[in-house]
């Protein structure tokens, strides 16, 4: 299946970092997979070996451009007995970088997100979920400030799995993992912006042990002209012939 996830801002946060809070421009799988756990209902950490990497697939690609800007957030600690009810003793500031779309004033983010899980049931539940909107919980993109929407549902009945050993254009975000040794074709038409990124893959129960891996993208939405080592899926989404690959890069 098939949704667009959008908002009019994000936050997702990158893993490594410490006192300042830097995002990644589009979500990575775990949080793809906590959007849908919320929207089934699934109480938070209880989903992570349910939504494993060999138990689902995700693929996401970045359908309008984005940017970024740096904003300090002040946090008051409101806990009583720490800091008293004010939450004064608590209070610290923490610059965070918010992603937007390219053109504020027209657009919003909006991320075109591939889903397969191979549990029948899970499936089923969550088309029926997307197409009536009946979200257990509401969406956001990174934090619970930045409120998100699903629409644009598409169910994927055909698609076909593809091996080529020529340059293809890959619309959603590629694992390196993938591509051919000196498999990126950079020599195009027009300018592109490629940009490669750590990402956590999954976690383990109570998020002990997180599985990373590196990513390549257009950061404006653009395909990306690659050599595979493995297939890639062919399919007819919204009117068009797209090809994508999948995040875990299997």
């Amino acid at each position: 299946m098939a949704f667009d996830l959008t908002g009019p801002m994000a936050h997702f946060r990158k893993f490594f970092t410490n006192s300042s809070s830097l995002s990644y421009d589009f979500p990575p799988r775990t949080t793809i997979i906590g959007i849908i756990a919320g929207i089934l209902g699934w109480q938070r950490d209880s989903y992570y070996n349910d939504f494993g990497i060999k138990e689902c697939c995700v693929g996401i690609k970045i359908k309008e451009p984005t940017r970024s800007i740096q904003r300090t957030v002040n946090y008051l600690l409101v806990s009583k007995g720490v800091g008293g009810l004010n939450g004064s003793a608590g209070h610290t500031q923490i610059p965070i970088e918010i992603i937007l779309p390219k053109n504020i004033e027209k657009d919003k983010l909006c991320y075109r997100v591939y889903f397969w899980h191979k549990n029948e049931k899970v499936m089923e539940e969550l088309c029926e979920r997307l197409l009536n909107r009946k979200f257990a919980y509401p969406v956001s993109l990174g934090l619970s400030e930045f409120l998100g929407n699903i629409g644009n549902v598409q169910i994927c009945e055909e698609f076909e799995a593809v091996k080529s050993s020529k340059y293809v254009d890959i619309s959603t975000v590629c694992n390196l993992t993938l591509i051919e040794e000196r498999g990126l074709d950079i020599l195009t038409d027009e300018p592109c912006q490629y940009i490669k990124e750590i990402l956590p893959l999954s976690f383990s129960a109570n998020r002990e042990d997180m599985l990373p891996a590196e990513f390549i993208y257009e950061r404006n939405g653009k395909n990306i002209r690659v050599k595979l080592k493995n297939c890639y899926f062919k399919l007819h989404d919204e009117g068009i012939d797209r090809n994508i690959v999948f995040m875990e890069g299997q």
